[in-house]
This record gives C-alpha cells, structure tokens and sequence, in this order.
C-alpha cells in the first residue's frame, strides 16, 4: 500500500515537472484544473504528503488561518478537532485561558462553570 503512495506521489512530481516544461509550476496548478485535481488527490491519498502539506500550510499565519477556518466551517472536522481538545487537559487549559482573557470571556465562563456546578449538586441529590 505504502509503495502505491509513493508511485503516485512520484506521478505527481512527474506530471508537475511535465507540467512546468511549458510554464511555471504554480502557474499550471493554478490554470490547469485537472492537473490541479491530480494533483491534489495525490496528497488526499498520501498520508505521508498529507502530513507534509499541512505542516506547511501551518507554517503560514495567512494560510494558517484559512485551514483553520474551512476546518471550523465544516462541521465533522470542528467536531473533531473539539473532540481532541476535549482530550487534552493542555489544549483545554489553553481554551480556557483564551476565553478569561477578556471580561466578557471571563463572564461567560463564569456563568458556565457555575451552570456546571449547580447541575453537579442536583445530580448529587438524587
């Protein structure tokens, strides 16, 4: 399995390197549209260049913040990201931090911690 990555990944580089004899890369991908779906059905299916990808696209604030948003946008994915989250006593002390940064924040979580906490004595009393 892992070497039919590899040899799309590797029809990938060829079909760009093809692709650029009459033009820049970037260019292509940008205007040659089933080059592009090619393209980018080969990191869809990689894990590996997947992985690669999104590391750079991270590594950008711009791009970073369009992955992010698409990701939220589309609600399996903000599911599962929250789900992770929710998981990670870090990344929960990290949300938890952002949302008392300011005092309506603070409020907000206040009035949440303290919804919490009523619900946890009546749940006591039964």
């Amino acid at each position: 399995m892992h070497s039919i990555g590899v040899r799309r990944a590797g029809l990938a580089v060829l079909l760009l390197a093809l692709a650029g004899c009459g033009g820049d890369v970037a260019t292509e991908i940008r205007t040659n549209t089933p080059l592009r779906e090619r393209v980018m059905a080969t990191f869809a299916t990689n894990g590996v260049l997947a992985e690669q990808f999104s590391q750079r696209m991270l590594a950008s604030d711009s791009v970073r913040a369009i992955v992010v948003e698409t990701m939220l946008h589309d609600s399996q994915s903000a599911q599962h990201v929250l789900a992770r989250i929710g998981h990670n006593p870090d990344a929960v002390d990290l949300v938890l931090q952002t949302a008392a940064a300011d005092s309506a924040g603070r409020e907000h979580l206040m009035t949440l911690l303290k919804g919490m906490q009523l619900a946890m004595k009546a749940g006591g009393k039964r």
